[in-house]
């Protein structure tokens, strides 16, 4: 598929992706939500990635979408809806994603980057869900996730007050992993999913499952499921290469099985 509104690349099993509406400020459009969606589901059903690194071109991450300002036509619902539906795609993703953040991350530009596993943003990026004051609810999940990650009391200040808040509170609250203060904050994203595609990559997706269904169980259901995940790993290629490795004192060579 030919993309316009996202760059792409693939390269050594890590999709590089970036949002590319850098004049309208990275805000989503009908063909943006439709190539997300379309990104997402290919990443779900092939198995030659096993990181992605999201980003986006210019200034700011994402405004969302700018013309929730305006009255709502037939196309803006439609885009609002297919955003919603794309989101929804990339949080199915089961293997790492990282979300370089920097300049502004607004509305569902916010709920797109809270799907990810690892956010880490410049030191002068901001974030903020401005739907309240706009007379809207908050969408793309948002009042889902963000409670999950920052916990209900920060996230409650975020989504009522609309205020935007800093990339030190973010770090502060959980919602980012790392400030990036000197230098270029896609640059260490990409590093480090450099660093997670050399790791067991079924490990990950593993861990990732345990975390994210977890957090919907019981604590003793979420306990039955960590086991079950361990056992299943046990007689794995990886399980083995990782204790012949340690035992050779060379680096593992993980196979994904």
């Amino acid at each position: 598929m030919k993309f316009y509104d996202l760059d792409v690349k693939i390269a050594d099993k890590i999709a590089y992706v970036l949002l590319d509406r850098p004049e309208a400020n990275n805000s989503f459009n009908l063909n943006m939500a439709q190539e997300l969606l379309y990104l997402a589901n290919e990443f779900i059903e092939k198995d030659e990635v096993e990181v992605i690194v999201l980003g986006a071109k210019g200034d700011k991450f994402s405004h969302g979408i700018s013309e929730l300002d305006s009255q709502l036509t037939d196309e803006l619902k439609q885009t609002i809806n297919l955003t919603n539906e794309a989101i929804k795609a990339w949080a199915k993703i089961p293997f790492p994603v990282i979300a370089s953040l920097q300049g502004e991350c607004n509305s569902l530009g916010l709920s797109l980057a809270s799907v990810a596993d690892i956010r880490f943003a410049h030191i002068d990026a901001t974030f903020s869900v401005p739907e309240v004051k706009k007379g809207l609810v908050p969408g793309g999940g948002i009042t889902q996730r963000l409670p999950r990650i920052i916990g209900k009391g920060p996230a409650m200040s975020m989504l009522l007050s609309s205020e935007a808040v800093t990339a030190q509170t973010g770090l502060e609250w959980g919602l980012i992993n790392k400030v990036v203060e000197m230098g270029d904050v896609w640059e260490v994203a990409c590093n480090q999913g450099k660093r997670f595609v050399e790791m067991s990559t079924l490990s990950m997706q593993y861990t990732k499952e345990c975390i994210l269904r977890g957090s919907e169980l019981s604590f003793e259901d979420g306990l039955r499921l960590e086991l079950n995940m361990y056992m299943l790993l046990q007689t794995g290629f990886d399980r083995m290469e990782g204790v012949n490795a340690y035992l050779e004192k060379r680096p593992a060579i993980f196979k994904g099985r």
